[in-house]
This record gives structure tokens, C-alpha cells and sequence, in this order.
């Protein structure tokens, strides 16, 4: 990781020493030179640190020198920021010095006697700037006498830059290969029977059947196929938790209630949660999966199986765990435990070789089976061992290559206990070094936390893992890819909609991993099995989470700390006195933010979301000139961002979703041209947003009442060309011809909108071809009432996969218009109406009553035709006036799968069941 930390400096000190910004660097004075001899230094560092870590992970000297340097590249990164904070802050004073009146004579003297403040204040800056780059050409010159004198490391000369090769998109990603659990599928799916049908001992009670297997073994697979197979048999109710450790009784409650839709107070103590739960008296059984638990104490589950008693006879818990005594506790007999084997040699090596062999010609595969099979039998028959291992050979195209893996040391690492490590080990250090980085300060999330992706990218570019001269999000955004196709992120889920991993956990070895490489770096406080959980504080403490247990007091204690998450403790006022260096700040439980914020110079990354009594934001916020991410999601009093927001030049992301309506945006905030993402904005100045044109990713947009037809036009959407989603709301009448001026982003793939009726646009008008990339469209009507309106031919879009009409108390008829049957200018050939649409739903349009049919002669002309042909749901809700279903035309949507209708009176005395096939 030192590797990673001294690369990052490198790429910041180089600007330092270019001769064509020397001029800028005035605060540095006679010290350019050293910074350029610190920066020859650091290369030549550099060139050995390849040898220095992989041998860094069982040497336990050689990770102290790494230790040491990795600190001495934090000094220096330190050293950047301030001069480049103090840079900004000149820039900005001289830039308002400008804007003073000139003939004011007093004004004059003010600004004479403030330039000779400054002049005084930058001599003693420069001499402390001096003063730190000498002290660390001392450390610097003693760790390389350290390795000249003991270590000797070999360097790597000509490759000092790594440069990993990389899978060519996401598409290529496995979420699992399952081979050789056949058995061990019908073993347990026979178990399973057995207890459902009341055949077992404890048939009174909830049967608990346990999977027991070491980590690494595929249990979570093995309950996930299960879980997969029973959730589609009518009889059960299937809910899938993820326990892990702490195991936390409420939260279980709590998320069964949830799957069961039974109601709570907003405060319950566990005695109420466990009396909602035996009101459960659905007729279906339940199917409960707890997965990974850990507790060896009944005192938490034994309430929690009472309570679940009185479920349907029948029902059934199914348990994930390392441990036998676990389930024994959990309430598994001995016929109830399934003991999880190690694959066979050939089942290890088909997992190994789907990902190794992708993309590998049939006589590449041939040449390197047998040292493949060889690298197969190290895995011991562990699935994670073989498909991480997969992974890394799927870049490897040589046999020397995959000789080097075969031959690798790390097999025979002596002082890793896990099993895995050495696996993981050789996959972790053919990544970059930043990407390296990026993974090991995952360790700092607890154990099976579900990571949002795009959040995980902009704490890493706070840490300054990401290079600041590319585009720092799409790099990001690489690195993640380049760890989930080496299996260092699992259960990876999708948006739809972008098409694109969104959220992702970690595999509890796998953080355990992560865990061993930053255990004197990354601190997380919490519990476990209630025990509060502590370390001894270490001074090189750099990444901090304290959780339930926390101690805020404490914080004097790590004086180096970079990120402070804190999310569940108060906050004391002085907290900021204590956080000198950090970068990083996500803190709950805030009733204000003191000024003193102002102070802590090196933030990038600012998260108060959730703060619901948060009202300001103090305007000492605007002197963090680092600033990269804003959020304050959830904070409902939150009156508006702080006058001087121009100022932070660098702000990317300003996360505000779920902000008051009337939340206010200074003049100035149009000049934040960096940003990345802004959820929200709901305001009458559109024209704030006019040259916001980075902007990415979802953004939603709510018309006021007096927003005007210029203000539309200066938004300047069209422009906006990296959003994929906008969500636009528009509440009054009168707007809606405001709106048809509005000429949207032109790549959008999802569009939501509120209002009287749907804009021209959306299909084409004067302005626009119409959106021809969208992928989901929501219409979400309001309560005016308009009987002219219909529905515009939505059927010629030619991606749109999903289509979504709900709450239009406009909408009566819906006819061959939606079709675009009459639409003689379609850019879609009318043979293909809807030609990709798989999903239509309609809900709670109480005036709609009739959905028209097609012609019979229409129906028998195949030729002219085609409709809807991709179409697997349709879903109609609480559409109380609706007389009939168009059976003809549904007859052409012969994909059709699923077919719901509910709370639709008229259709259910007309049809039933049998007839049309509801599920």
C-alpha cells in the first residue's frame, strides 16, 4: 500500500516542479529545488517497492519500512494540500480585491494595510514550507539507507508504472459458477421436504435445518440455490437475511416484519416486535434463510424461534454457519445439520477454467490444462479459492505465466492461518497500486455491508487514490471492475436502467483480507455478541469507524486519522481540534455544525445526511477549497447551501436528495461547473443549472409555480449530456406549455415525469427527434382533470423496455394512439410497435375505462403488425372503471408471462383465474 501512497505524491508534486507553473509556486520560495530532489528521491524509492511488498506480507521488518514510508508520503501529500489551500485563498483574495471600488479612498488603505498582512503571513508560510520539506528529505534519506544497509530490494527497473490489463466491459462478470453441489442441493432440498411435510422430531416447534462448512465453501451458494428453488412454490414465504456478526436480534425482528408487511412503532422495544410476529396467521409457511451466523449464545434466537412458533406447521429456518455448535444452538438435531464438503479436483477445475479459459483460443486452453489442473489441486477444493484464482489467470496468456502462479511463494505462506489468503495474496498483487489501495481500505466498512458503488468511488478519490488529472469517477469506476473480476466484491447487483453494478458486499474472507493488510491503519469500533469491542489505540490509526461502542472522547488518541465515520454517536463541540489531517468526515447526530469546521483544511469528503435537525450549514464550509463531495441527503430543515458555495472550485458531488422543496441555492452556485451530481433541485432559477453541463447519472427537477418560459430555456438540458435519468415534476396546469420548450438530454435512458400530460417532446417534436435511447419511462399524473388528454404514441420508441402509467386521473381511453398505429411520421417501421418492451404497468388511474382492441382484420394480418412481442409482465392495479382487457392485441405479446390485476372489480367479475391466467 505504500506503493500506492508514494504514486500518489509522485503524481502530486510533479505540477511542483514543471518549469512552466514555477512562477505560480511562489509560496514555496528557494524550496522548488528540494521539492524536485524529494521527487528524484521518491522514484528511486519507488522502483523497489514491488519486491519491498509482496515480500512486506510475511516479513514483518520489511512492513515496518513500508510503515514508514507510507507515512512519509502522507507528510508529504499533507504539505501539497496546505500550500494549495493557501494558493486559492490568495487567488480568491486578490480576485475580490479586484472587485472593489477603486475610487473609494478608504478602501484603498484597507487593502494596502490587508496586502501588507498577507505579505507577512506568506513569508512565514514559505519558511514553514521550507522547514517541512527538509525534515522530510531526512526521513526520506534514512529509509533508503535502510534498505541499502538490510533489505536490498530488487528493483524493477523499466515497470515502474504497473499497468494491469484490464476485461473489456462489466458483461463479462460471473456472479457465481456453480459446479459439483448437485448432491448437496438434493440432500438438503430432501431435508427440507422432510421437515415442511411435519415428517421430523420438534414437529411442534419451527424446524431448523443448518448448512456447516469453512469459509470459503459455498454455503451462501448452496442456501442461495435453495432459496431460489423454494421461492417460486406458492405454499411459502421466503425471506432471505443476512445476519453476519454482531447478531442483532431487533434488526431481524424488524426485517421480518418488513418482509411480512406487518406495521411497528417507530421505536419498539424487541418484546413488540416479537408480538407482531406471532400475529402472523397467513395460511403459507414461512421460508426464513439466515445466513452467516455467528453467535454461539441461544439468549438472542430463542425468543425469536418462540415468536416464530406460530408460523404455518410447515415452516421452516434454514442457517448458514463456520461452526457446528452454532446451529446445535441455533436449533439443529443431528439430522438437521448439513456438513459442506470441499469440491472434487475436476469440479475445482471447471470453476477455475470458466473464468480462466474465457476469451482463450481452443489451442491456448490445450497448451496450459495441465499446469491449470496442477494450479486447481492448491485450491483444495475450496469454490472462492478456485474462481478468485480463475479471475487472475483470465488475464494471464502464457504458460510462463501461469508457471510463475503455480510456483508462487505464496503457497507456502507459514504465518496466514486462513486457508485463502495465499490465493487472495496472488491475486492482490498483480492489481495496481492504487487499485490495491482502493481494496484495502474496504476494510474499514464492517463485515457484510452493503456497499453503494458510486460512494465507494468518491471516498476513494477523497483519499486520493484516484489521479486528479483524468476523469477521477470513470477511473473509479475501472478499478472496481478490475477488483469485482478478481472476486473481491461479490452479490453485485444491477440498475436496470443503466445497466451498470450499483451496490456490492465483500465475502467475510475476503474482508478478512483486506482486514490483515490495514490491521495499524484501519480501526473499526463496535461489538460483538453484544461486547463492546475496542482496540488498543494505535498512533498510525489512519481510517476510523466508530460504531455502537464508540468512544468520541477518544479521538485525541489518534492524532493521524484521515477518515472519521461516525454515524451513531453525538458529537462533542471540540471534534474538530482533534481532526487536523482528515479527509474524510461522515457524522450522525448533529444539531448544528460549528464554524471551527472551517479550519480542517484537507476534507474532501463531507457527509451530514441524516441529520433531520440540521437547519444551516455554517459559511466556513465555503473555506474548505478541497471539497469534493457534499452530502446532505435526508436533512429535512436544512434551509439552503451557504452564500459563498462559488468557492469550492473543486465540489463534484452535491448529494441532496429528500431536502426541503423551498431549499435555496445562492447566486454563485451556477459557477460550481465541476459538479458531477445533484439529486435535486427544485427552485424557479433553471438558469443556475445552465452551464452545470457534467453532470451525470440522475437528476431530479420539480417546477415551482412562478418558473417562467426563459427560465426553462436558460436550463440548458440538452446540453447535459452525461445524465441518464431525469425525474421532472411539474404541479400546476399552466406549466405544462412552459414545459413542451423544454429540449431534454438526448442520451437519457430512464425518464420520470409528474404532471398533467406528457410532453411532446418525449416522442418527438419540433425541437427533439424524441428519446430515442430511453429505456423506462414513469408517467406519474396528478389530480387535475383534463378529458381531452390522451396518451402520446409511446409504442414507436424503439428501446423502451419498461413502461410505467400511474395516478393519471386524465386518462379514460388508452387507444391505437399509444400504439402509434396512426402516427404516419414513426422513425420505428409500423410493423414494430413497443419492439423491446418487456414490462407494462398501470396503477391507480380510477378514470380509465377502456383500453381498446385491435381489429380482427388487424390480428389476422400478420403482415402489418407486430406488437409488444417482448412483453413478459403486465400488471394492472386499482383501476376500478376498467371494463376489458385488449384481447387481440395481447394475443400478439406472446411472451407474456406474468399477468396481475388486483383491486380491478370489473375485470374480475368479468374473468377468472383459469381464463386469463393471473399469478
Amino acid at each position: 500500500m505504500a506503493d500506492a501512497s508514494v504514486f500518489m505524491v509522485l503524481t502530486r508534486l510533479a505540477p511542483l516542479i514543471e518549469k512552466k507553473v514555477r512562477d505560480e509556486v511562489s509560496l514555496l520560495l528557494n524550496a522548488e529545488n528540494k521539492v524536485g530532489s524529494l521527487s528524484e528521491k521518491l522514484k528511486k524509492i519507488q522502483e523497489v517497492l514491488a519486491d519491498a511488498e509482496q515480500k512486506g506480507v510475511t516479513d514483518p521488518k520489511v512492513k515496518t519500512w513500508l510503515d514508514k514510508l507510507q507515512e512519509i508520503a502522507y507528510e508529504i501529500d499533507d504539505a501539497v494540500d496546505e500550500w494549495e489551500v493557501e494558493n486559492i485563498r490568495k487567488q480568491l483574495e486578490e480576485s475580490e480585491d479586484s472587485t472593489r471600488s477603486s475610487e473609494d479612498p478608504w478602501q484603498k488603505v484597507i487593502s494596502f494595510l490587508e496586502s501588507v498582512c498577507l505579505c507577512f503571513k506568506q513569508t512565514a508560510y514559505r519558511r514553514s514550507i521550507a522547514l517541512d520539506v527538509k525534515h522530510i528529505h531526512q526521513k526520506l534519506d534514512s529509509i533508503a539507507q535502510e534498505n541499502e544497509n538490510e533489505f536490498k530490494f530488487i528493483p524493477n527497473i523499466g515497470s515502474v508504472s504497473r499497468v494491469f490489463k484490464r476485461g473489456e466491459s462489466t458483461s463479462s462478470f460471473e456472479l457465481s459458477e456453480i459446479r459439483g453441489r448437485d448432491f448437496d442441493k438434493e440432500k438438503l432440498m430432501s431435508k427440507l421436504s422432510l421437515a415442511s411435510s411435519g415428517g421430523s422430531e420438534g414437529e411442534d416447534e419451527i424446524q431448523v435445518i443448518s448448512i456447516v462448512g469453512t469459509g470459503g465453501m459455498g454455503k451462501t451458494t448452496l442456501a442461495q440455490l435453495v432459496f431460489n428453488e423454494i421461492k417460486n412454490q406458492i405454499e411459502f414465504k421466503p425471506i432471505w437475511i443476512c445476519v453476519s456478526n454482531p447478531f442483532d436480534e431487533i434488526k431481524i425482528a424488524k426485517t421480518i416484519l418488513n418482509e411480512l408487511k406487518i406495521s411497528y412503532p417507530t421505536d419498539p422495544s424487541f418484546e413488540t416486535l416479537l408480538n407482531r410476529i406471532k400475529e402472523f396467521d397467513e395460511r403459507k409457511k414461512l421460508f426464513l434463510v439466515l445466513d452467516d451466523v455467528w453467535t454461539e449464545k441461544d439468549t438472542k434466537w430463542k425468543p425469536l424461534k418462540i415468536a416464530l412458533n406460530s408460523c404455518a406447521p410447515g415452516s421452516i429456518v434454514l442457517v448458514t454457519t463456520r461452526k457446528e455448535k452454532v446451529a446445535k444452538v441455533m436449533g439443529s438435531t443431528h439430522s438437521h445439520i448439513h456438513q459442506l464438503d470441499v469440491l472434487s479436483e475436476y469440479d475445482c477445475w471447471k470453476v477455475l477454467t470458466h473464468r480462466a479459459f474465457k476469451d482463450k483460443s481452443e489451442s491456448d486452453c490445450e497448451m496450459l490444462k495441465k499446469t491449470g489442473q496442477d494450479i486447481a489441486k492448491k485450491c483444495k477444493g475450496m469454490p472462492l479459492a478456485a474462481k478468485t484464482i480463475g479471475g487472475l489467470l483470465h488475464f494471464k496468456t502464457t504458460l510462463q505465466q501461469w508457471e510463475n502462479v503455480l510456483n508462487s511463494a505464496v503457497w507456502d505462506l507459514k504465518e496466514v492461518k486462513e486457508d485463502l489468503f495465499p490465493v487472495l495474496t496472488l491475486s492482490y498483487n498483480e492489481l495496481e497500486p492504487a487499485a490495491k489501495r482502493c481494496f484495502s481500505y474496504c476494510a474499514i466498512f464492517p463485515k457484510d455491508s452493503l456497499i453503494d458503488v458510486d460512494d465507494l468511488i468518491r471516498i476513494w478519490m477523497a483519499q486520493g487514490f484516484l489521479s486528479s488529472n483524468k476523469n477521477m469517477e470513470l477511473q473509479g469506476q475501472e478499478y472496481f471492475e478490475d477488483l469485482a473480476m478478481h472476486s473481491f466484491f461479490q452479490d453485485l447487483e444491477k440498475d436496470d436502467g443503466y445497466d451498470r453494478i450499483i451496490k456490492c458486499k465483500m465475502h467475510d474472507i475476503v474482508h478478512d483480507f483486506a482486514q490483515f493488510l490495514t490491521k495499524k491503519e484501519c480501526l473499526t469500533v463496535g461489538e460483538v455478541d453484544g461486547v463492546p469491542k475496542i482496540a488498543v489505540p494505535e498512533q498510525n490509526i489512519h481510517h476510523l469507524n466508530l460504531m455502537k461502542f464508540g468512544d468520541v472522547s477518544s479521538l485525541s488518541l489518534y492524532p493521524k486519522l484521515r477518515s472519521l465515520f461516525c454515524r451513531n454517536l453525538a458529537i462533542p463541540p471540540n471534534l474538530f481540534s482533534h481532526l487536523k489531517r482528515v479527509r474524510l468526515l461522515s457524522l450522525g447526530k448533529l444539531e448544528d455544525i460549528p464554524k471551527e469546521i472551517g479550519d480542517v483544511i484537507h476534507i474532501r469528503y463531507l457527509d451530514v445526511s441524516g441529520n433531520s435537525s440540521l437547519k444551516e450549514l455554517p459559511e466556513t464550509v465555503c473555506n474548505l477549497y478541497n471539497l469534493q463531495t457534499l452530502g446532505i441527503r435526508g436533512c429535512h430543515s436544512l434551509c439552503g447551501l451557504p452564500k459563498g458555495i462559488h468557492k469550492l472550485k473543486n465540489l463534484r458531488h452535491v448529494l441532496n436528495r429528500g431536502t426541503r422543496k423551498d431549499f435555496k441555492y445562492p447566486q454563485g452556485f451556477e459557477k460550481l461547473t465541476n459538479l458531477r451530481s445533484l439529486n435535486q433541485y427544485c427552485g424557479n432559477k433553471w438558469g443556475y443549472l445552465k452551464d452545470l453541463n457534467q453532470l451525470q447519472g440522475s437528476l431530479h427537477i420539480e417546477a415551482m409555480d412562478d418558473l417562467d418560459k426563459d427560465e426553462v430555456k436558460e436550463a440548458n438540458l440538452q446540453n447535459k449530456k452525461f445524465l441518464r435519468l431525469l425525474s421532472l415534476f411539474v404541479s400546476k396546469s399552466g406549466l405544462s406549455e412552459t414545459i413542451e420548450d423544454l429540449q431534454p438530454p438526448p442520451k437519457l435512458k430512464r425518464l420520470i415525469f409528474g404532471g398533467l400530460s406528457l410532453p411532446k417532446w418525449v416522442v418527438g417534436n419540433t425541437h427533439s427527434e424524441g428519446l430515442t435511447q430511453l429505456r423506462q419511462l414513469t408517467f406519474s399524473g396528478t389530480k387535475m382533470y383534463d378529458d381531452s388528454w390522451s396518451l402520446p404514441p409511446l409504442g414507436k420508441l424503439p428501446f423502451l423496455e419498461k413502461l410505467v402509467i400511474e395516478d393519471v386521473q386524465t386518462l379514460h381511453h388508452v387507444g391505437h394512439e399509444l400504439l402509434g398505429m396512426n402516427d404516419k411520421t414513426s422513425v420505428v417501421p409500423l410493423t414494430l410497435i413497443f419492439p423491446k418492451l418487456k414490462i407494462l404497468q398501470f396503477f391507480d388511474c380510477k378514470r380509465w375505462e377502456q383500453w381498446e382492441d385491435i381489429s380482427e382484420e388487424e390480428e389476422e394480418n400478420n403482415m402489418i403488425i407486430s406488437i409488444m412481442p417482448c412483453l413478459q409482465e403486465l400488471k394492472i392495479v386499482n383501476c376500478r372503471k376498467l371494463k376489458a382487457l385488449p384481447h387481440r392485441l395481447l394475443r400478439k405479446a406472446s411472451s407474456l408471462q406474468v399477468l396481475v390485476i388486483r383491486n380491478c372489480p370489473y375485470l374480475a367479475n368479468r374473468y377468472n383465474r383459469e381464463k386469463i391466467g393471473i399469478k
